[in-house]
């Protein structure tokens, strides 16, 4: 993964950060997941919709009995009768009501594996990777106080802009896997082990780190072309 050199987010507390770190680290259990919704909004489209109990009865010729028993008589011999058993095994549901039509996608989902051992230095080919995905996972900066507070104490030090939104969302990145630069991503979800092999002073030495990965917004047909042509 890689982030897209150094810039101030917040003026009022001078806080810079470096966007000019790349994170290197082989990736294993990778998946693709793309969800796209369609929806059938023909579903209540017919007679049984509108008269459930009766298209019911028809169709499995129930109703013949009941209004036998109701008028009296033979009905099955009328011209009523008749029509009652054309309507037996008979239904409104076409190939409409079935018909699905495409209503959105959410952003593609990535979740993968990440491997940090350290061969020579952990603090370098562990813990500093592993941080800076955590880095950029969470928000960039979170104001201490609210807007209001935060305008009297820093209004002559920021921006009205940086006073009114004092807080900044996450980063977004890039991620390059084989053929593949995807871009951009955010980070929806991070989770490792806290118990883990660890050298003498403290440092993990043996870390796999499971990522779920988004695209920023749904992708279409130049989207997904467009992974395979940044080179």
């Amino acid at each position: 993964m890689q982030s897209f050199g150094t810039r101030t987010v917040s003026a009022a507390d001078n806080f810079t950060v470096d966007d000019g770190y790349e994170v290197w680290t082989p990736l294993t259990d990778g998946s693709q997941e793309m969800s796209l919704n369609w929806i059938s909004p023909f579903e209540g489209a017919g007679a049984e919709a509108k008269a459930p109990t009766l298209s019911s009865m028809l169709q499995s010729g129930t109703l013949t009995a009941d209004l036998q028993a109701l008028l009296g008589g033979d009905v099955s011999q009328s011209a009523v009768g008749k029509i009652l058993r054309d309507a037996t095994g008979r239904t409104g549901i076409t190939k409409l009501n079935s018909t699905q039509v495409f209503s959105g996608m959410p952003p593609i989902k990535f979740s993968v594996t990440a491997h940090f051992r350290a061969l020579i230095d952990p603090q370098k080919e562990v813990r500093a990777p592993i941080m800076q995905l955590e880095q950029w996972a969470v928000p960039q900066y979170l104001a201490d106080q609210g807007v209001i507070a935060g305008a009297l104490q820093n209004g002559l030090k920021q921006s009205p802009l940086e006073t009114i939104y004092p807080s900044v969302a996450p980063q977004l990145l890039a991620m390059r896997y084989g053929d593949q630069t995807v871009l951009p991503i955010v980070i929806e979800s991070m989770s490792k082990p806290f118990t883990v092999p660890r050298s003498s002073k403290g440092e993990p030495i043996n870390v796999a780190v499971q990522l779920t990965i988004a695209t920023l917004a749904a992708v279409d047909r130049r989207g997904i072309a467009g992974y395979f042509n940044n080179k």
